[in-house]
Parts: C-alpha cells; sequence; structure tokens
C-alpha cells in the first residue's frame, strides 16, 4: 500500500478547488450582471443558480480540520458537481455571447 503524503500536497489540491468554486462564483456573478444588462433575465437567473450550486455546498460544508484519513479531500460528487458547473457556465456564457450577436 502507497504512503500517504504528509507533505504540502493535500494543501495544495484543497487550495486549487478552493480557487476553482471562487472562480465559477464570481464568472457566475459577473454573467449574471450582463444578463441584466442585456435585459435577457433568463442568462441571469441561471448564472445565479450556478453561483449558488457552486458556493453554498462550499459555505455549508463542515470544517474537516485537516486532511481526513483516507487522503481524499473531496467526494467523487463534488468533483462531478464542479464539472458540470464550469461546463455550463461555458454554455450559458456562449449563449450570452450569441444573444448579444443576435442582438445586433
Amino acid at each position: 500500500m502507497v504512503e500517504r503524503d504528509s507533505g504540502a500536497q493535500p494543501e495544495r489540491t484543497a487550495l486549487a478547488w478552493q480557487r476553482t468554486v471562487l472562480s465559477v462564483t464570481i464568472g457566475s456573478l459577473v454573467l449574471a450582471a450582463t444578463g441584466v444588462r442585456m435585459d435577457t433575465h433568463w442568462i441571469a437567473v441561471v448564472a445565479v443558480g450556478i453561483a449558488a450550486a457552486a458556493f453554498l455546498p462550499f459555505v455549508f460544508r463542515a470544517p474537516q480540520g485537516g486532511v481526513p484519513s483516507h487522503g481524499r479531500l473531496h467526494g467523487w460528487w463534488f468533483l462531478v458537481r464542479m464539472v458540470v458547473l464550469v461546463a455550463t457556465l461555458g454554455f450559458v456564457g456562449a449563449a450570452a455571447v450569441v444573444a448579444s450577436i443576435l442582438r445586433g
């Protein structure tokens, strides 16, 4: 069995996921503001939903006080949720660009 890394790798991984959550949240809020300015409210609603789905579970997660004994910082559901949110943010952003171009 491979020994768990006792160095800084788990902390760096946790910080990287925190930056990902923060980036998705800020990107979603910028997209929501863009949707309001474009008077395309469905974009704003979806973007705020993405921001809430990214940030609220991160905030309400119980503090763990370090790396769990099994060495995984996040479960599979967290990784899948973040991938889906990043992809959805990209698709909604692309839809906002197309809507902006079509409005002329």
